[in-house]
């Protein structure tokens, strides 16, 4: 039987004084716990931020004090199958510190299957 409901992940955060504009860091070093249907990165702190999915290569951007929202749903193919970032997916993160610190939050929401 499918369902049509979304249950949230764990929250995860990232210290924003320990940002490095060298080196990308998971936010999430546990990884994600669900295949999300939707991810959204908050950035809390006074220092611009970059997102990579693979910890190499810039993927987004994050203004300080902004976020992004990733709604894979967007992205879903016909006959109702659903877009998704894997399970076990880490996000990653770099930037210069910031001034006045702040956080790197990391939520997310998934589809159960039963």
């Amino acid at each position: 039987m499918s369902v049509n409901y979304t249950l949230p992940i764990e929250m995860t955060y990232f210290d924003a004084t320990a940002l490095n504009l060298a080196n990308y860091q998971p936010i999430n070093a546990w990884m994600l716990d669900a295949a999300c249907s939707i991810i959204r990165v908050v950035n809390t702190s006074d220092a611009a931020i970059w997102i990579s999915l693979d910890g190499v290569t810039d993927h987004d951007y994050i203004r300080p004090g902004g976020d992004i929202i990733l709604n894979l749903q967007l992205n879903s193919h016909r006959e109702n199958r659903v877009a998704q970032m894997k399970n076990r997916s880490i996000v990653y993160v770099r930037g210069t510190p910031p001034k006045f610190g702040g956080w790197i939050y990391l939520m997310g929401y998934y589809n159960p299957t039963s």
